[in-house]
């Protein structure tokens, strides 16, 4: 019999023929992103995707984008190695800073957000279609575990998508490596003769992720490995998408939506829904209303349900979103708050106004027109209520946050409501287009979050 090895045998890491099918749904870009930070996961990535654009002719482009957060004294020598890196494959890269001060606290999920913020913006210059991302397995499973530990529902427990069409600022992420280890990502680079940059803060215990990463061993060894883990989180995703398609059919049929921003929906028709679908639905509510995707704990979630559900007039806020239950109606609008939506002075070209609107200001100018446009909240702009034409079967407390232009004391657009006011001050304030934009907010997989993590009440 040939000599058995003391230690286990390494795998050379991933074989060309099953990165090429991991691979395979990039081929209809034209151009992506790729997130490497110079660990093992990100460089791995980079280095397989080289390899796979040469191997199969691939003839889009490939931009590597590393951030260099300036936490660590370490940070600005890593992103020298990732360029230094990338152009040893013949890839183009570009290093971005998150310049200013850093938090006290929150640290990991502050830079999180910045590096996100910043890898759009240089997306939005170059055209880049997607961002792809190095989470894999293991990862996988411990996004899992930090859901399960927050009291996470069927949507949470769906953890990471291979291919999130509105993730982070609006970014389409793929995530081509969920399905391999971290181990054989390693072999990988260690077959290459490759070495790459080890961040300290991954085995920090004062981290909750590393926490979790250094649990997953135990874990195995009970039979809960990191591929079980994923595939009860491929089951719930299962569950989610289907939960959602049946969302999406009941709101087609029963939700109305006002064009200047409210929603009404039959008492009795919610009150019918399972509780889960009715959880559902009030989140996707608050996020039209808002144009923010909320994260309302399931202790007031559940409690503004219980109230709608039931048969007695109320009117309840949760996370910026009003709820009036009417004996047979029940309306959704967003509230002012102490905060209401803000005024954009000097309005020209075209832009997004509250998370809710797109605008396009006609340009040039006609002679003779104000130059000083305002675009702002109905309770904000110089318009009195008798002035107002209110829709029947609306609360006019609905409409407090429809957009209003005007100019001075003026009053010159009231899109989608009517009202006495000459409107017809000119030809360019006529065509100036404002539209609701579709719905594209992602809901919070975690809205039933109980814990100490962040979230609205």
């Amino acid at each position: 019999m040939p000599n058995v090895p003391d230690n286990p045998v390494e795998p050379d890491g991933l074989p060309d023929d099953h990165v090429d099918f991991l691979f395979s749904r990039l081929k209809s870009f034209s151009q992506l992103a790729v997130a490497v930070s110079g660990g093992a996961d990100s460089l791995c990535l980079m280095v397989l995707l080289a390899e796979w654009q040469t191997r199969r002719a691939w003839p889009g482009r490939i931009d590597i984008l590393t951030v260099d957060h300036g936490l660590r004294t370490e940070s600005a020598a890593e992103a020298d190695f990732v360029a230094a890196t990338a152009k040893d494959l013949g890839l183009s890269s570009a290093v971005l800073h998150w310049s200013g001060p850093k938090p006290a606290s929150n640290v990991q999920e502050e830079a999180r957000r910045a590096r996100y913020r910043l890898m759009a913006a240089h997306m939005k210059d170059t055209g880049a279609e997607a961002l792809l991302l190095a989470h894999h397995l293991d990862d996988q499973a411990e996004t899992f575990l930090d859901r399960l530990t927050r009291g996470s529902g069927v949507a949470g427990l769906s953890a990471m998508a291979a291919d999130e069409l509105d993730g982070p600022e609006g970014l389409r992420l793929v995530r081509p490596l969920l399905s391999v280890s971290k181990h054989a990502l390693e072999s990988s680079l260690r077959a290459r003769g490759l070495t790459w940059c080890t961040d300290p803060s991954n085995r920090d215990r004062k981290y909750k992720r590393s926490r979790l990463r250094q649990l997953l061993p135990h874990l195995a060894q009970e039979g809960l490995t990191a591929d079980r883990l994923a595939g009860t989180a491929a089951n719930m995703r299962r569950a989610d998408e289907a939960l959602d398609a049946i969302l999406h059919d009941l709101m087609q049929k029963h939700l109305v939506e006002h064009p200047a921003g409210p929603l009404k929906l039959d008492r009795l028709v919610f009150r019918s829904l399972p509780e889960e679908l009715r959880l559902r639905m009030l989140s996707w509510m608050m996020s039209r209303v808002t144009g923010q995707a909320p994260r309302p704990r399931l202790r007031n979630l559940a409690g503004l349900d219980r109230m709608l559900a039931g048969d007695r007039p109320c009117r309840l806020t949760l996370c910026g979103a009003m709820f009036d239950g009417g004996p047979s109606v029940l309306t959704c609008w967003k509230e002012p708050g102490r905060r209401p939506p803000e005024t954009l002075s000097g309005l020209s070209g075209s832009g997004i106004w509250d998370d809710r609107y797109s605008y396009v200001v006609p340009q040039p100018l006609e002679s003779g027109e104000p130059q000083s446009l305002c675009l702002g909240p109905m309770i904000a702009a110089p318009l009195t209520s008798k002035q107002v034409d209110w829709p029947t079967g609306w609360p006019k407390a609905a409409f407090h946050c429809a957009p209003v232009v005007w100019t001075g004391g003026d009053v010159l657009l009231v899109p989608f409501l009517s009202t006495d006011i000459d409107l017809s001050t000119s030809r360019s304030f006529q065509e100036l287009e404002l539209e609701r934009l579709p719905f594209q907010a992602k809901l919070p997989g975690n809205y039933v979050d109980d814990g100490n993590g962040p979230g609205e009440n």
